[in-house]
């Protein structure tokens, strides 16, 4: 299974609507995948459940956090989770607001970990090893994991759990001076985690499961949330988007690959999205990808619209998984 996080510094670009209906598109080619919420603020749990099931699920003490307990209480390993069926190719492990409480000792098991301290590695290896129970059980070719905008002690974990990582940004001045952040802390990440499996090796430390390898490639990023003026965007997002690859290359790109980092060649973007106004709130209302909304939940133009992205979140799907799989064969070659 290839871990995938969705990840920005800077919020509001759109992050959890892309997760959700690129992950979809990829259940919808018969890939099986599973959804993890690993932001506080539960929005692609939201998205994808009704409110009534998610109170159920809160209720029956089945969200990421329970799972996680045992770690914030010292008492053991997680508990096996038990994800939520959302498609007939699609789960999700669902978020809590609650997950903050696993976040405040993650800082302190990362320095553990770092000095060869055992609970430390538990702590740190936590996520990498829930969202691969949890992806075993439902067989998952792929974890979508959808992140906080931040680049705290949570979100560091996940990506060095993960095998790449993809940025959603938004043409926009916030967007592109957040992206220095999230390459020089990955970057970061990954040279501190080689000096913990370093002092593994030198210690002969044993344990009970896998670490994670912590190389995760930068697999490119998709730009979207412009406005489209005659099938061209708009100007005044123009001079935007015309910086991103630059920004992205040497921000992310460049600093990952200075710490070793396999990462894909040109062209780094992914893909874009025009801009999808009320469909998203529809979508988001009945728990559905845009490209899934029928006639009655989107209606004339707007269905049209809604039925003419599913063609743009495949193309954006097969192309993070051409990518995944040429960082397969370039380890493989190694």
């Amino acid at each position: 299974m290839r871990v995938v996080p969705f990840f920005n510094h800077k919020g509001g670009v759109g992050k959890t609507t892309l997760l959700f209906n690129i992950g979809i598109a990829l259940a919808s080619l018969g890939k099986r995948v599973i959804f993890v919420d690993l932001d506080a603020q539960a929005n692609l749990t939201s998205a994808a459940i009704p409110s009534t099931q998610i109170e159920k699920i809160l209720e029956e003490e089945q969200s990421v956090y329970n799972c996680l307990l045992p770690v914030i209480h010292g008492t053991g390993s997680f508990a096996s989770p038990s994800p939520y069926q959302i498609r007939d190719n699609a789960w999700i492990l669902p978020g809590d607001i609650n997950i903050s409480e696993f976040e405040e000792i993650c800082p302190q098991g990362w320095t553990e970990a770092l000095a060869g301290n055992m609970r430390g590695f538990q702590v740190s290896t936590t996520i990498h090893r829930l969202i691969h129970d949890a992806g075993d059980q439902v067989n998952a070719d792929y974890a979508f994991v959808d992140l906080g905008p931040n680049v705290g002690a949570l979100n560091r974990i996940t990506i060095l759990s993960s095998d790449g990582f993809v940025v959603p940004l938004a043409p926009d001045l916030f967007s592109l001076t957040a992206l220095p952040s999230v390459g020089k802390s990955s970057s970061r990440w990954v040279q501190e985690w080689e000096t913990a499996l370093d002092l593994v090796k030198k210690r002969k430390l044993q344990f009970p499961y896998d670490l994670p390898a912590g190389q995760p490639s930068p697999l490119g990023y998709i730009s979207q949330q412009f406005a489209v003026y005659r099938e061209a965007p708009a100007a005044a997002y123009r001079r935007w988007i015309e910086r991103i690859p630059g920004e992205y290359d040497s921000g992310i790109k460049g600093k990952l690959a200075d710490a070793g980092i396999r990462v894909p060649g040109d062209p780094s973007k992914i893909g874009e999205v025009k801009n999808l106004s009320s469909l998203i709130p529809i979508a988001q209302r009945t728990h559905r990808a845009v490209f899934e909304l029928s006639g009655s939940e989107a209606r004339g133009a707007q269905f049209t619209r809604a039925r003419d992205t599913y063609e743009s979140f495949i193309e954006i799907a097969e192309q993070i998984e051409n990518r995944l799989d040429w960082l397969g064969d370039a380890n493989d070659n190694t």
